[in-house]
C-alpha cells in the first residue's frame, strides 16, 4: 500500500480518535463523580479506566466487559453527550460475524459497501463513509426483517451473504 493511502486513512480516522478521547474523558469524569474512578481524568483508555468501567458495570448489573459499549455509555448518561467511539461501533456491528477478526481497513470497506448496497436497495440514506451509525443499524434491521433474517443490526454470516458481502 502506498504512503499516500496511509496518510489519507490517518486523516480520515484522526477526528474519530480525538472524539474517542473526548468520550473516554467524559466517562472518566462521570466515574470519578460516582466514586468508581480514582485516577486523574486524561481521556486515555488505560487499565485504571477499564477497571473502573468493570466496577461500574458490576454495580449497575450490566454486562461486564470493561469496555465502553453503548449500554454502559447510556447508563452513565454519556451516550447523548458523546457518540460511541468508532472502534466500539465497528466491533458491535461485526460481533459474532466472520469479519470480527479482520483488520480495520477491511471492516471499513465492508461497511462502506453495505452502505452503498442498502442505499441502492432503498433502505439507507446516510453517508457512504464506512463508519457504522444509527441510520445504518436501523436500515440493516429493516432490511434483515424484509429478508426474513433475525433483526440483529449486525453483519452476521446470513446478512453478509444476503447483501453480497461475503469474501469469495
Amino acid at each position: 500500500m502506498s504512503q499516500r493511502f496511509f496518510v489519507i486513512l490517518l486523516a480520515a480516522l484522526l477526528p474519530l480518535v480525538l472524539h474517542a478521547d473526548e468520550t473516554v474523558l467524559a466517562t472518566q469524569k462521570k466515574l470519578t463523580q460516582l466514586g468508581f474512578y480514582k485516577g486523574t481524568p486524561d481521556g486515555q483508555m488505560g487499565s485504571q479506566t477499564g477497571a473502573a468501567i468493570r466496577r461500574y458495570q458490576i454495580a449497575e448489573n450490566l454486562k461486564v466487559t470493561g469496555e465502553l459499549n453503548r449500554q454502559t455509555l447510556e447508563q452513565l448518561g454519556i451516550a447523548g453527550q458523546a457518540q460511541v467511539p468508532a472502534y466500539v461501533a465497528i466491533a458491535e456491528i461485526f460481533k459474532g460475524g466472520p469479519y470480527i477478526s479482520v483488520g480495520p481497513e477491511m471492516q471499513v470497506a465492508v461497511v462502506r459497501q453495505a452502505q452503498k448496497n442498502l442505499k441502492l436497495l432503498g433502505y439507507y440514506s446516510g453517508p457512504e463513509d464506512g463508519m457504522p451509525n444509527g441510520g445504518l443499524v436501523s436500515a440493516l434491521k429493516v432490511w434483515q426483517k424484509s429478508a426474513g433474517f433475525r433483526q440483529s443490526g449486525r453483519f452476521d454470516e446470513n446478512t453478509l451473504k444476503g447483501l453480497d458481502l461475503m469474501p469469495d
